[in-house]
């Protein structure tokens, strides 16, 4: 019981907004904040990856629970402080940082109070499709005063296009002014001469090893909020089928589950060789895998969305779409005009739009690509978000 309690992320965040008005927080001390439950990656590992360029700077990256050894090493070789779980020691550098930068929600830190002397960007982890933040059905009242506390503390967020800012501005209840269009910073990652680490360099050769000379096909389904999960949803026998067309047309394909939708395959998929399981906590970094990814199955997931500035074939794929689009979340956008290529439903219409598109090395979605993104793959997104928070750190 006690444990529970002191692990009750509200009790931290009443803790912690009691003693962060008795410190004075440093305009040259950045924090970076991960999710509990995600891995330190994308645009916050881009955006420090930057920022590491600098000697006068204090960079620290807090996650409250640990991070697998893998990326704690990365951190360490990077040069960057990792702060583990609420401590003294991290809970004095929550409160004395004078930037925040986080890609999910403020609470992940435990702050709720806004100081001028301190700077919260949130570099949102996607572009939505799906309705988040205020824009849910039904939200809690408790959540509401949640988003709408979170929404005095933003200095900036980023977004994509000039649509996906006007999602972000009604998603997160911020000034329009406060909303920037960087493009997402993981972008960058995409570009054949981003500087990788160790460990990415790493995941980039065993997905080069397991991949040998095939193409890969990568089937990346979201998590499902009031269904089972998209790869439960496949029978054996569908299974079956679609291991004698990858056989056959020597594919590998790949499947990343959503973090949140861990699922166990059938046992002959694990131990085929055909099929490969592209786990996130073995494989970080998902703009790595896109770059080996030679085809794209999704379904409601925005994984695509990074996808589309590669120009590589995408298909659409989910047996519950009906269901899912009228028992879930719902969208920001009409879902079957954003969507950029067809959506099937079935098995076989599957394999035989992956047999259409097999051959195909370059396809431009040029309608869906100008909404979603204001900048091609070239862009410099790393400079243009870190001269938006240089900008707007020296705004004291």
């Amino acid at each position: 019981m006690i444990k529970r309690v002191l692990r009750s992320r509200r009790l931290k965040t009443v803790v912690i907004g009691f003693l962060d008005i008795f410190f004075i927080k440093n305009p040259n001390k950045i924090l970076f904040v991960v999710k509990d439950r995600t891995f330190f990656s994308g645009n916050l590992r881009v955006v420090l990856q930057r920022y590491l360029q600098r000697d006068d700077l204090k960079l620290y990256i807090y996650k409250d629970g640990s991070c697998p050894k893998a990326i704690r090493d990365d951190i360490v070789s990077m040069g960057a402080t990792l702060l583990e779980g609420l401590t003294l020691k991290s809970a004095f550098h929550i409160m004395t940082s004078g930037v925040f930068i986080l890609s999910h929600n403020p609470r992940d830190a435990h702050i709720y109070r806004k100081f001028k002397s301190r700077k919260i960007i949130n570099l949102w982890h996607g572009v939505a499709i799906k309705r988040i933040e205020n824009l849910m059905p039904n939200i809690p009242l408790l959540k509401l005063k949640q988003l709408k506390n979170n929404a005095k503390l933003y200095d900036m967020i980023i977004s994509s296009s000039p649509s996906d800012r006007e999602t972000n501005i009604k998603a997160f209840g911020v000034d329009r002014d406060i909303v920037k269009i960087t493009g997402l910073p993981r972008y960058a990652i995409l570009q054949k001469d981003y500087p990788l680490t160790k460990l990415l360099k790493d995941e980039s050769k065993e997905i080069e090893k397991i991949k040998g000379k095939r193409r890969l096909i990568l089937f990346a389904p979201t998590f499902r909020e009031s269904n089972i999960s998209a790869i439960s949803q496949i029978t054996q026998d569908e299974w079956k089928k679609i291991e004698e067309f990858i056989r056959d047309k020597n594919i590998l394909f790949g499947i990343r589950p959503h973090p949140y939708d861990i699922k166990d395959l059938p046992e002959f998929i694990t131990d085929s060789p055909y099929f490969h399981l592209f786990l996130s906590s073995k494989f970080t970094e998902p703009n790595i895998l896109l770059k080996h990814t030679d085809i794209l199955i999704v379904d409601f997931t925005s994984i695509w969305i990074d996808y589309l500035l590669l120009n590589r074939p995408i298909i659409g794929f989910a047996k519950d779409y009906r269901y899912y689009l009228e028992k879930e979340r719902g969208f920001v956008y009409d879902f079957n005009t954003i969507f950029p290529s067809k959506f099937i439903s079935n098995i076989d219409n599957l394999l035989d739009e992956i047999d259409r598109v097999l051959d195909i090395e370059e396809i431009e979605y040029k309608e869906t690509t100008k909404i979603l993104h204001q900048y091609r793959i070239e862009h410099n997104f790393i400079e243009d978000i870190y001269n938006q928070i240089e900008l707007l750190r020296k705004d004291e």
